[in-house]
């Protein structure tokens, strides 16, 4: 795939807060807390999650789905403090509503995909090529935060073995559209945070490769548009929408 992503990228040291960065004194800041790929293990991060506005799980909260296991993750998100909340299912997290969405919150423009470019039967799997190209298209213009389950190629996205497990079309969609922030999971391995000048990319994967929670949650700020103040996200909305 030779230099597909040859624009320069650094890593991005996490301060005391684990944060990316930290709000100035001028206008409103949210607090935004990020975690992924905690597989049935919520239980052990509950009490390291910091309070913030915005929770974001970019998904694998379960093993393999079912309604057992779903329950018992919205009964733990029931009990966090953050105003809003939002999940975007990974591969592991089958049965779901497989619409992308975007919305506002406080005028910064979110949206969530859970595709993934590997082939088979499971939910959000999808071919690389034309078929991943089509719902990478479908990301919005002026994008604040990205939230996917998986990572763009060369970005958080070596596995244990050295290679490059990134999405190539997804790198496409994300220089394309230069969202502030790209957040996602997947790969164990690459938890932390990089930036290539005009995206922050933020890998909250939660569980180690043997599948123990010993990280902490991502936290960055993001400053709320002069002028807005409301949502077009509901505080708080339990999965509904499970195949039974």
């Amino acid at each position: 795939m030779g230099n597909r992503w040859s624009r320069k990228a650094d890593h991005v040291e996490l301060n005391f807060e684990n944060a990316v960065n930290r709000p100035d004194e001028t206008g409103k800041w949210l607090k935004f807390v990020v975690i992924s790929d905690t597989h049935c293990q919520m239980d052990q991060l509950m009490a390291k999650i910091p309070d913030g506005d915005v929770l974001v799980h970019c998904g694998d909260f379960t093993n393999s789905g079912g309604e057992e296991a779903v329950r018992e993750f919205n009964e733990q998100l029931e009990k966090l403090p953050h105003r809003y909340k939002i999940v975007v299912p990974g591969n592991h997290d089958t049965d779901f509503d497989t619409r992308e969405k975007y919305r506002y919150i406080e005028g910064i423009k979110i949206y969530g995909s859970p595709w993934i470019p590997l082939c088979g039967d499971a939910t959000f799997y999808v071919p690389a090529g034309e078929e991943m190209q089509e719902k990478w298209a479908k990301i919005p213009e002026d994008l604040d935060i990205l939230i996917t389950h998986g990572p763009p190629l060369g970005y958080l996205d070596r596995s244990e073995r050295g290679e490059h497990c990134g999405d190539a079309d997804l790198l496409d969609a994300v220089q394309l559209k230069n969202p502030k922030y790209h957040l996602f999971g997947h790969i164990h391995e690459r938890y932390g945070a990089m930036t290539n000048g005009k995206t922050t990319f933020i890998n909250a994967a939660q569980c180690t490769l043997w599948g123990k929670i010993c990280r902490l949650p991502i936290v960055f700020y993001m400053k709320v548009p002069d002028g807005n103040d409301g949502s077009t996200w509901k505080s708080y909305t339990k999965f509904e929408e499970i195949d039974k």
